[in-house]
């Protein structure tokens, strides 16, 4: 048990597995019970989605957007149109410049992370851009 483990609960047997880990694991180690988080097919999928989006016709504000800045959107739009209880955060910066303090795409759960697919999606389709299929 030196690396610990990580256990999906799928039934008794898991169940009973993670609750054995947990009588055995040494003090002061931790246990945490949660949604699962993003797989890497859905990670490479956002990435993948906000590329196209970049390289195509479509501008935010005027402008053509990177991909990081479709990333930045997109999710910020997801946490706004969701209300989430971490929405973004605009604030003034050390230099006086603007900053939006957003949470990060990697800590979301496989769940969230199906839903900002989903509206991204549903924002490409309802503005005509095309979005390849994996």
């Amino acid at each position: 048990m030196s690396d610990g483990a990580t256990i999906l609960l799928i039934g008794p047997e898991t169940r009973r597995a993670a609750c054995e880990l947990v009588q055995q694991a040494p003090q002061g180690w931790m246990v945490r019970i949660g949604e699962p988080p993003r797989t890497l097919e859905q990670s490479s999928r956002f990435w993948a989605t906000c590329r196209d989006v970049a390289r195509s016709s479509a501008t935010w504000d005027g402008e053509r957007q990177t991909k990081q800045g479709w990333h930045d959107l997109f999710l910020s739009g997801w946490l706004i149109a969701t209300r989430r209880q971490r929405p973004p955060k605009l604030m003034l910066g050390l230099e006086g410049e603007r900053v939006c303090l957003i949470p990060h795409s990697r800590d979301l759960s496989e769940r969230e992370m199906s839903e900002v697919l989903d509206y991204i999606g549903a924002w490409c389709a309802t503005r005509g851009i095309p979005l390849k299929e994996d």
